[in-house]
């Protein structure tokens, strides 16, 4: 009895697995079609210095491969953190959803001061890509629930939630143009001055967002943990797979793009550590 137990778990595994690398295909095909529809607003070079990976395979594999692995590395973070993300079923969904869209929407108009493109063709292009990722965290947050997924965490007022809002935009903005200055990082802050600070304060603000939407990721954790969890974890896998499309398609960005991701994930673990700090005392509101 316990064998058939153990192998009808299994085969439920299993079957879980299979569907989430369903969601993961069909979102990526989504997403493919979207940039076919949109490529009127195509923000690709005119005489692109492609990477070797892309002048091996083709354009056309290597931006698919980009779109399989970013898919990927955020339905694997969902799968990870589904537990504590607050609400049931769809919510969580939508949550987990809408706070990897706003991420990945606002890397993409960075490029607007990096290279010089339109607002409108980022923005466009930018919404090809988290329009599928929305619908992504709703398709497996459909999947079957498994028992003890459901958080119990309540809403944060909203002086807490401004607080948040406000470490995180503090904290991104001080550490990036300090990156800035040092030439650590590409920027457009000399060629771009006001786009670039509206850009970087929103980009803070928009990572705050992020965590009120996704709440503390995991209550039993130590502050320290948490803080690794929600920066490499939460962000840093989903900031690495998106900003990756650059050096895997074009030479000479691999060295920018991974300080990068070290840096805004540094960034990003110090800013929840702050905000969820004793001194702070930023913890959600029991209801009364």
């Amino acid at each position: 009895m316990q064998l058939a137990e153990r192998g009808s778990i299994y085969s439920m595994k299993i079957g879980k697995r299979v569907k989430i690398v369903a969601v993961v295909v069909v979102c990526v095909l989504f997403d493919i079609v979207l940039h076919l529809v949109t490529s009127a607003y195509s923000t690709m070079p005119e005489n692109p210095n492609y990477s070797m990976v892309a002048e091996l395979l083709g354009t056309e594999i290597t931006v698919s491969l980009w779109a399989l692995l970013s898919f990927s590395g955020a339905a694997y973070v969902y799968c990870r953190i589904r537990n504590v993300i607050p609400g049931e079923g769809v919510k969580k969904g939508v949550r987990y959803g809408s706070a990897i869209a706003l991420i990945w929407l606002f890397a993409m108009l960075e490029g607007v001061s990096l290279f010089g493109n339109p607002i409108i063709n980022e923005f466009v292009v930018g919404l090809s890509d988290a329009i599928p990722v929305f619908l992504m965290g709703i398709l497996l947050s459909l999947l079957n629930a498994e028992k003890g997924e459901n958080a119990a965490v309540k809403p944060f007022t909203l002086r807490q939630k401004m607080t948040a809002v406000s470490i995180f935009t503090g904290i991104f903005l001080i550490g990036r143009y300090v990156a800035y200055f040092t030439g650590v990082i590409q920027s457009g802050y000399q060629t771009s001055l006001f786009y670039t600070f509206f850009w970087t304060l929103l980009m803070g603000a928009c990572i705050g967002v992020v965590c009120i939407l996704l709440g503390n990721v995991g209550n039993t954790l130590s502050l320290g943990r948490r803080a690794a969890k929600f920066g490499f974890l939460v962000f840093g896998v989903n900031w690495a797979t998106f900003l990756l499309f650059m050096p895997l398609l074009f030479s000479g960005y691999l060295i920018d793009v991974l300080s990068r991701i070290i840096i805004d994930t540094l960034l990003v673990t110090i800013g929840y550590y702050l905000t969820f700090s004793p001194g702070i005392e930023l913890k959600p509101e029991s209801k009364k």
